[in-house]
């Protein structure tokens, strides 16, 4: 999730020593530079070959410095409360008070044609999005220090009860699942009475149904997004339920405690965020985190368990997903609520 609050360096008029406005649209001229947006600019192989996430963060460092004072809402809000988002949002979502101004901007020149020589299409450039409320916002003041700026959004509990609704099932179950455990960038937690508040009426009547389904499948159990996004898959798919986060005992005597265990089948789940490897530091502890994973899977099988792993784009493609679980004789036992061929 760091890549999320890590921005790219970015290029401004006069920030880079004497580099003036007419040099930075020479560099961009000549490919050197990618234009995020009027006035902000970033080195084209840096732009180039970083992942989405951290586009995105740079996207709205660039937002936050572009508008004046911008209240940022909906998925942008979340990311900025430091919570879980599975995908990488299409826009940067701040709110106006203007409803002729509410939309998605139209594309700036982002890239000069001396960019687009190479194979393959350019990376996306989120656009940004405006969003009309009538009233005067209260606001929370978050002073980002990896964005290297103030920044304001709705108060958290409006963000969720305005942008849960709208997201799908599973890129809003690790929301929740985050903040009923608190694994997330700044540890906010809330017990689910807190939430059922957030995202219930006043009296209590649910406002979404949606809602109610997220509430009904979240657990403080979920140790890390991509575990409760394949939950939540799983869900999705109709597919039986795993118990989570069991302790058991491994041949070679310790104590281990998979993601997912279906106790009936003998059938270990494992998911992979490579993140967990990449956090390890060094290239040599990577390596002695992968050989402690796979000492941990070896002890695991020889009590004749069976261990079943995957990983992101596993979870994120439901057809894959489920016939990996087919794959490995886990039932279903409903309908899915989405369509699938296994």
């Amino acid at each position: 999730m760091d890549e999320w609050f890590t921005p790219l360096p970015v290029h401004t008029p006069g920030s880079d020593g004497c580099r003036s406005r007419k040099a930075l649209s020479r560099a961009f001229a000549a490919g050197q530079v990618v234009r995020i947006r009027h006035g902000f600019y970033v080195d084209t192989d840096l732009w180039w070959n970083t992942r989405s996430a951290q586009r995105y963060a740079t996207t709205v460092k660039a937002v936050a410095g572009r508008l004046h004072q911008p209240i940022f809402t909906g998925p942008t809000a979340l990311i900025l409360h430091g919570l879980p988002v599975v995908e990488t949002p299409a826009t940067v979502d701040v709110l106006t008070s203007t409803p002729t101004r509410a939309g998605v901007q139209t594309t700036i020149s982002a890239y000069h044609q001396s960019h687009l020589r190479g194979e393959g299409d350019p990376p996306y450039i989120p656009r940004t999005r405006q969003v009309y409320v009538p009233a005067p916002q209260i606001t929370e003041d978050l002073h980002l220090t990896q964005i290297h700026t103030a920044a304001q959004t709705q108060p958290l509990p409006v963000v969720l009860a305005d942008t849960l609704a709208d997201l799908d099932f599973c890129a809003a179950l690790p929301v929740v699942d985050s903040l009923l455990s608190g694994r997330n960038r700044d540890g906010l937690q809330w017990d689910r009475a807190e939430l059922a508040q957030v995202l219930t009426g006043r009296d209590g009547t649910v406002e979404h149904a949606p809602l109610t389904r997220i509430l009904d499948h979240a657990t403080d159990l979920s140790e890390s997004a991509g575990e409760s996004l394949s939950r939540a898959r799983m869900v999705e798919l109709g597919f039986e339920l795993p118990e989570l986060q069991v302790t058991m005992r491994g041949a070679d005597g310790r104590e281990y405690r998979p993601d997912f265990w279906w106790r009936h089948l003998g059938l270990i789940g494992e998911f992979d965020g490579w993140g967990k490897y990449a956090a390890a530091g060094t290239e040599a502890q990577v390596f002695d985190a992968l050989r402690e994973e796979k000492g941990r899977e070896d002890a695991l099988r020889e009590r004749g368990l069976r261990v079943m792993r995957w990983g992101w784009e596993d979870a994120m493609d439901p057809v894959r997903f489920a016939e990996l679980l087919v794959r490995h004789g886990v039932p279903r036992r409903r309908r899915a609520s989405i369509r699938w061929t296994a």
